[in-house]
């Protein structure tokens, strides 16, 4: 089972005015879109901007011996970030007052299947040039 999966992250496409959306879809949870902030944050990225954020976090050098918090990163849309925090190191969302924690492992998995899945849809579409 891909990560994606594992937090109800749906990865599709659809054609509006003869453009391809590329489209994160999250599925409900006991009633409750749960995993909705992270859908809501991976959507406006395309390939270059999904790389950027990989490398973003991977540059952190993540050391479980000097713990940090608040560092923000952000994603194609410009009210959506991310803070990376530690220890544990884990990516937090809180757009909606009520933080969504991944684990920082689970987060880059995400990003690469994200990266994948828009590798494969043929060019041009929506987010070609992000």
């Amino acid at each position: 089972m891909k990560k994606s999966e594992e937090y109800n992250l749906h990865f599709s496409t659809y054609e509006f005015n003869s453009t391809i959306i590329p489209h994160v879809g999250c599925s409900l949870v006991n009633g409750s879109s749960k995993n909705n902030e992270i859908a809501n944050f991976l959507e406006p990225n395309g390939i270059r901007l999904t790389q950027q954020i990989i490398d973003d976090i991977t540059s952190l050098n993540l050391d479980l011996n000097i713990p940090f918090e608040g560092y923000n990163i952000w994603g194609g849309n410009q009210d959506e970030s991310v803070e990376i925090k530690s220890p544990p190191f884990r990516a937090v969302f809180n757009t909606t007052g009520k933080p969504v924690e991944v684990p920082i492992s689970d987060f880059l998995q995400i990003l690469q299947e994200w990266k994948i899945f828009l590798e494969g849809i043929p060019k041009p579409h929506w987010l070609s040039n992000r």
